[in-house]
């Protein structure tokens, strides 16, 4: 756009000037007034050598969440086994296999779970998008926040392999409580 233009859309004095942005070279103006050139090529090297350096930060990152997640889900967990531990070693005592008794106790976080991991990394992208919004205000650059169907797949499966991590433990949890438990706390 003109100068002129650019003033009125944005708002600045007539004689203020800040440059061009072009999508084609620009050939009309002389090359002593031409300060830099930035090349798509420019930007995708610059991207390159941040993927480069902190690209495997991220797999780590990776890796992190998953385990946060299970730690964060086995410490939900635990006490609703333990607080159900008498009524676990009943079932027991009534002929009840281990499969299904963790079925009885675990479909329903199970199910909790789904849903709330599912709410969690919707938000959680929403408020990321908000919060990189207002970081790149401070900075004279501007990268868009981008988050690809994949990524949020790969977040709702990170979750869920910290759950199924935990799952595993809770029901070697269940396997281990003696049918004795029930018998000896009737009152």
């Amino acid at each position: 756009m003109s100068n002129e233009s650019y003033c009125k859309v944005f708002d600045t004095d007539s004689d203020a000037f800040t440059g061009y942005l072009s999508d084609s070279e620009i050939t009309d103006i002389d090359e002593d007034n031409i300060a830099t050139v930035i090349t798509e090529h420019d930007i995708t090297k610059m991207c390159d050598q941040m993927d480069h350096s902190m690209g495997s930060y991220m797999t780590y990152f990776q890796y992190l969440c998953i385990i946060l997640s299970a730690v964060l889900i086995y410490l939900l967990t635990k006490p609703i086994i333990e607080k159900n531990e008498n009524a676990i070693s009943m079932t027991m005592i009534l002929g009840y296999e281990n499969r299904e008794i963790a079925s009885l106790y675990l479909l329903s976080t199970t199910i909790v779970l789904l849903v709330i991991d599912l709410i969690s990394v919707i938000l959680g992208g929403i408020i990321m998008k908000t919060v990189w919004r207002i970081m790149l205000f401070s900075y004279s650059g501007w990268y868009a926040f981008r988050l690809s169907t994949t990524g949020y797949v790969k977040m709702y499966l990170f979750i869920l392999i910290g759950y199924l991590l935990v799952m595993g433990l809770d029901f070697a949890r269940i396997k281990r409580i003696p049918m004795e438990q029930a018998l000896k706390n009737v009152e």
